[in-house]
């Protein structure tokens, strides 16, 4: 009896995690950097990443078959789609991202166990004790950031029209990307990254890489306890509030409220008001991710939302939508 097409459907989202974790494996083994420089024979890049040569072969057919190498005469190359995904160094790159993925990859392996117990599986919370989580973890973002930061950036632009020489706080901004984008756009901006002292080393580096160290200041601190500054015109809290319950989520956007100037505005990225079947399936995952990753963190709705901007104190609420899967919302001081 020939599958219904309920059945191929079901078992292409099944299956899909194979290829997934192929293109994983690639990026986590540093295969693109290592062509990057030019071909080579299955032992050589053997040798270069540390790798057994029979069961890479084996890995490099399933790359190959997804377009991501090719075995000519001189050895394996990459593909032009690998070259500019998979390759560190590419200004399109992904690799730190899906190089990262392997964690999540395992996290969601245990989606049971946490759906079972209501909270975090202890084995998906080893994973940040590793030294070099933070710096991955970042790099991972920044890849990802990158992808929309400048459309993002120009969505939030006219709201500093009015406004000379505007001070942005980018809060929890971690790499930076979108405190940025911004400063690309607009040469009297200046803007501030605040987040952990871990996490701010890394924010330092990026910045210096785009020459932009003399606008964009990375400032480290617990943003529950030490001054964010004041007088700013625009406030970016991009993913932050994910992690939080209701009474540290109002906390927060009470002090956020206290260091925008009068008429200042708060950027909220987040999916649509009324968002499209995928743009809910988006944040369906990134809640289950929460689930996943937090104590009692979860991807907040758009009414959660809403309600604990009011209850902060802010007014003028406004959603902006960026692309299908993403939106702004922006309250005003």
């Amino acid at each position: 009896m020939p599958p219904t097409p309920e059945q191929r459907r079901i078992l292409e989202l099944a299956q899909g995690f194979r290829s997934a974790a192929v293109v994983i494996a690639v990026a986590e083994l540093g295969i693109g950097e290592r062509l990057a420089a030019g071909p080579l024979a299955t032992a050589q890049l053997a040798t270069a990443i540390g790798a057994e040569p029979t069961a890479l072969a084996r890995l490099l057919r399933a790359a190959a078959a997804l377009d991501l190498v090719r075995e000519t005469a001189a050895g394996w190359q990459l593909t032009e789609l690998a070259a500019e995904t998979l390759v560190p160094s590419s200004p399109r790159s992904l690799a730190h991202f899906l190089a990262n993925q392997a964690a999540f990859y395992r996290r969601w392996g245990l989606l049971t166990e946490a759906v079972r117990t209501g909270r975090a599986p202890e084995a998906s919370r080893r994973e940040e004790d590793r030294a070099d989580w933070v710096r991955r973890f970042t790099l991972m973002l920044y890849e990802i950031a990158r992808t929309t930061s400048e459309e993002i950036a120009a969505a939030l632009l006219p709201l500093l029209a009015e406004t000379p020489r505007p001070r942005i706080l980018d809060l929890g901004g971690g790499h930076g990307e979108y405190a940025m984008a911004l400063a690309r756009l607009r040469d009297d901006l200046e803007a501030v990254v605040f987040d952990l002292p871990s996490v701010v080393a890394v924010t330092q580096e990026l910045v210096a890489s785009q020459a932009l160290a003399n606008r964009v200041h990375a400032v480290a601190g617990d943003f529950f306890r030490d001054p964010l500054g004041e007088g700013y015109r625009l406030v970016l809290l991009f993913g932050v509030l994910n992690g939080m319950g209701d009474e540290e989520a109002r906390t927060l956007l009470r002090r956020v409220r206290a260091a925008l100037a009068p008429g200042g505005w708060l950027a909220i990225r987040t999916t649509p008001r009324e968002p499209s079947p995928q743009a809910r399936l988006q944040h369906a995952l990134m809640d289950l991710q929460m689930l996943l990753a937090t104590e009692r963190g979860r991807n907040p709705t758009a009414e959660e939302l809403e309600q604990w901007l009011s209850k902060a104190g802010f007014s003028a609420l406004e959603w902006r939508t960026v692309d299908p899967t993403t939106a702004l919302l922006l309250a005003r001081r």
